[in-house]
């Protein structure tokens, strides 16, 4: 568990996994030095707030939360692709994250990446039925279209997620 050798960059990785007091303490000190955490630490243009979105890690986002470190700055900083950290734990299927985040700011529901898409969109292309809930509840719209015309319908349909949109029987 030393990871004292480890790069910040290679401590954000291992740590954004992890529910322990030090990845807590990692991330508070991170954000804290590195002008809100709103630097890149990869190629992909990801965030500290990028990989824990990914990962869910919803105890250190309340911890950041808590702190006063999840600014709105660090909340609408884009990736090489244009993802926010919201459009990332859309992606993943990360309810609680993205409920933390929507708290904070909840106009980050109705942001889009390069392709236009919102995280609405990405939650109906992954099958992320939850967080899907959890995005039209703050107000996204399910009537966006992406650069190309296709709607969210389209995306859950090519997706073959059909789950998404409950039919209601007769």
């Amino acid at each position: 568990m030393e990871s004292s050798g480890l790069s910040h960059r290679s401590k954000a990785y291992k740590f954004a996994s992890e529910k322990t007091p030090e990845s807590l303490s990692f991330f508070c000190d991170f954000l804290r030095e590195n002008v809100n955490g709103a630097i890149s630490i990869d190629n992909r243009g990801d965030t500290v707030l990028h990989l824990l979105a990914i990962q869910g890690n919803v105890d250190v986002m309340e911890s950041l939360v808590g702190a006063e470190l999840l600014t709105n700055e660090l909340l609408m900083k884009k990736n090489v692709n244009g993802n926010t950290a919201l459009h990332e734990a859309a992606r993943f299927g990360q309810t609680g994250v993205a409920e933390i985040m929507l708290r904070k700011k909840q106009d980050l529901v109705m942001e889009r990446n390069k392709a236009n898409e919102t995280p609405l969109y990405l939650a109906a292309a992954y099958g992320k039925r939850e967080v899907f809930q959890v995005l039209e509840s703050f107000g996204s719209d399910c009537l966006t279209r992406r650069h190309d015309g296709r709607t969210i319908l389209h995306a859950a349909v090519e997706g073959e997620r059909y789950c998404m949109f409950p039919i209601p029987i007769f």
